[in-house]
């Protein structure tokens, strides 16, 4: 059972469509988030783009992330970073659209009853929304993109209160274990609690 005040919100209007994936890491506390990563700041999505690819029935999404509060990194208040996540808004129409084309070449048809759009994500975590401020952990990419640490691990929404809100359910979290410990242990908790961590881990750090 998760405590009282913890707090989720799944910022989709869709149908949420969990994909599985092995994780090469699973991360079990701050220090261990802080350490893999190249920039742990506080960020506003300004603007983002879904890229889906119809034939291989996926998506990733790119955010531009603002940059309101620095705590590591080689950036600074009001920087820009473009953050890949897998998952994102995927519309089932366009998937048969795409897949009758082939059919009707081959003579068959196929039926689009029902079908609309989706949200995809990587273990019950969908990428983060436009217009909404996380606290991040991120390592560096190529071309200058970045990725979460821990691919879903190391973000957790901001609410317009100063509250952490995780946007992974209860229930997805009592499934996976110790995967998501940042929003177990930190939704519900006012800013400042993780702040602080995070100050202290970055003073005692001997980089």
């Amino acid at each position: 059972m998760k405590k009282q005040r913890f707090l989720y919100s799944s910022d989709s209007d869709y149908k949420i469509v969990s994909g599985e994936v092995s994780f090469r890491e699973t991360f079990h506390s701050v220090k261990g988030l802080a350490e893999n990563a190249d920039i742990i700041a506080e960020a506003e999505v300004i603007s983002q783009k879904n890229n889906s690819n119809y034939e291989r029935l996926d998506v990733y999404t790119v955010s531009e992330l603002r940059l309101t509060k620095v705590y590591k990194g080689d950036v600074e208040i009001d920087d820009t970073v473009s953050v890949l996540e897998t998952g994102g808004e995927f519309d089932e129409r366009e998937v048969a659209k795409y897949f009758s084309g082939k059919s009707r070449k081959s003579g068959s048809e196929s039926r689009n009853d029902d079908l609309g759009v989706i949200m995809q994500g990587i273990a019950g975590s969908i990428p983060m929304k436009q217009g909404n401020t996380y606290f991040v952990f991120l390592t560096e990419d190529d071309d200058d993109i970045y990725n979460i640490v821990g691919s879903v691990q190391g973000k957790i929404k901001i609410n317009s209160e100063n509250t952490l809100v995780s946007q992974v359910s209860p229930e997805t979290i009592d499934q996976h274990g110790d995967l998501y410990f940042l929003p177990e242990n930190y939704s519900g908790q006012n800013i400042s609690e993780l702040r602080n961590d995070v100050e202290q881990l970055i003073a005692t750090s001997p980089n």
